[in-house]
């Protein structure tokens, strides 16, 4: 599905801004380019065969093969020379006088300058990574450009702990969050998996009765394990990515359990989103899930939301993270600007 088929605009509350115009490729750099996004494929295809073998074997060496992983990502997502100059730094948690929360979590918060709300922020990772280091760099550069502390609580890992354990700590820590700082504005940030979870938090957080937040920020959102976007099929056949939706298949898998792949819990884009708040998703056409933020808008549209997609043409997935660029900047600039908007600083 393209975007262009999925939403026609003119329509109520849902808005989508193109940040720029398809480029033209030199032919040797796309044959570069093609050659190792193939390369990347088929490492991560050769370590997610390991762990389809060891779910046959015992959980001693499942937890093994994905250690294996595990290690492998934090290898390629090391915090990129060019962040060393982030204005924002891992604080200590500003607790005063109240208990700190039940799970593990990161402060951070601007060098200078006196941070004003928050931002609560749920990192991706397949499910079953811990934060990189490179997303921790773009925490940072988020906490600096908005102006915000954030609040970072980690969650417990797939396979070892299934869905929905990361959904039930995330809606703890929140709920941590909401009764200790119960009048301080606060925007909700996630990118790729950490989407999912993220919004299934806030869905059963609403249910629950606790206070949403007064926005959403998302990058690069995969919100349906179900892997029914046809961008996902599409790219990993052109090798326009290093991922593939076998990686992406087996990751669901680990995460998913018992539970069905179209359960809200699991993909929040099958659950009720009326009475969100508003919502802005940074997307680009060259990432295989693009075709989940074009389907959660028309979930939002369904539900007479506010949300605004912003896309970009041919960056990879959460490119934020990655090596320094114009555009890079663009989308973190622009989400700060939101941030910032939606927790009233002046």
């Amino acid at each position: 599905m393209s975007l262009d088929l999925a939403i026609r605009p003119p329509f109520t509350g849902v808005h989508v801004v193109a940040m720029d115009r398809p480029r033209a490729t030199v032919r040797l750099a796309g044959a570069i380019e093609r050659w190792s996004n193939r390369a990347q494929q088929a490492l991560l295809n050769h370590l997610m065969r390991r762990v389809l073998t060891a779910l046959d074997g015992d959980r001693a060496d499942l937890i093994r093969e994905v250690n294996r992983l595990r290690a492998w990502r934090m290898r390629v997502e090391p915090p990129h020379p060019a962040h060393a100059s982030i204005e924002a730094v891992r604080v200590a948690a500003p607790y005063r006088e109240f208990a700190a929360p039940s799970g593990p979590a990161d402060w951070f918060a601007p060098i200078r300058g006196e941070p004003s709300g928050f931002v609560f922020y749920v990192h991706g990772g397949s499910f079953a990574f811990e934060r990189s280091p490179a997303v921790t760099d773009l925490v940072a550069q988020f906490a600096a450009a908005a102006g915000a502390r954030v609040f970072a609580p980690n969650y417990r890992l797939a396979p070892e702990h299934p869905c929905p354990a990361a959904v039930d700590d995330v809606v703890d820590a929140f709920r941590w969050f909401r009764r200790n700082w119960p009048d301080e504005p606060v925007v909700a940030l996630a990118e790729s998996a950490g989407a999912s979870i993220l919004l299934a938090a806030l869905q059963r957080a609403r249910r629950v009765g606790l206070a949403m937040p007064d926005g959403v920020l998302l990058l690069s959102p995969w919100v349906d394990l179900s892997l029914q976007s046809w961008s996902v099929i599409a790219h990993s056949l052109a090798g326009t990515t290093g991922t593939t939706a076998y990686a992406m298949a087996m990751m669901a898998h680990l995460y998913l359990g018992d539970i069905p792949a179209t359960d809200p819990v699991a993909s929040p884009l099958f659950g009720d989103f009326s009475d969100f708040p508003p919502i802005l998703i940074h997307a680009s056409r060259a990432d295989p899930l693009h075709d989940d933020s074009v389907r959660l808008a028309e979930r939002i549209r369904a539900e007479n939301g506010d949300l605004t997609v912003r896309l970009w043409t041919a960056e990879g997935h959460v490119w934020e993270k990655g090596r320094p660029s114009a555009n890079a900047r663009q989308s973190i600039e622009l989400g700060a600007a939101f941030i910032r908007e939606r927790l009233g600083q002046p």
